[in-house]
Formats: C-alpha cells, structure tokens, sequence
C-alpha cells in the first residue's frame, strides 16, 4: 500500500515526527536524521536529499515525481508530509521509523 499523504499548511520549522530532529537547519537538509526518506522542493523542482533506504527501493529515484515516488515506496508507518509553504510552493517530505 503506498504511504500516505498528509497535507498541511505550515511556515515554521519541521522536526520529524518519529525521531523529534528538525528537518533543516541553516547548513541545510539534516541528513543525519535516519527516519527522515526524502525532502522534495516544489519550487525547485527536485530533491534535496534522498536517504539510503530508498536507493535500495530504486537506484533512480531523483527522476520520479512525488506520485510515482508514493506507489512505490511500502514502508509500514510511513508517510509523505505535503507542505504548503506560500510563496515557496508546496514541499514533500518523506518520514518513516527506523525498524530493527
């Protein structure tokens, strides 16, 4: 089943739900974050960061757009966090909890 998307509208700091990290700090993407999958820019267009565990899905994952990205991704308590961010567009954000 492919994660679920939550939409928000949100202009402050995201911290991942699973490991209370923030998502970004002023150096960028918090790569370190290991329940954190994927950060998309819509304005951009592109992503940002791609975590490890989904290049073990597909090894060409920077070419898919965030629906193809969704109904291929089957990670259990995982979820997409769209984000409307105003002038800076709508973001995606990729998080899931680190399983053993």
């Amino acid at each position: 089943m492919p994660l679920p998307i939550v939409k928000i509208h949100f202009l402050d700091k995201l911290y991942s739900p699973f490991s209370g990290l923030p998502v970004e700090s002023d150096d960028g993407v918090n790569e370190n974050d290991k329940t954190l999958l994927f950060v998309y820019y819509g304005d951009f267009p592109g992503f940002a960061y791609i975590n490890e565990r989904l290049t073990e899905v597909s090894g060409d994952i920077e070419n898919l757009d965030i629906e193809s990205l969704n109904q291929m991704l089957t990670i259990d308590g995982g979820f997409i966090l769209e984000v409307d961010t105003d002038w800076n567009g709508i973001n995606y954000y990729g998080f899931a909890p680190i399983t053993d």
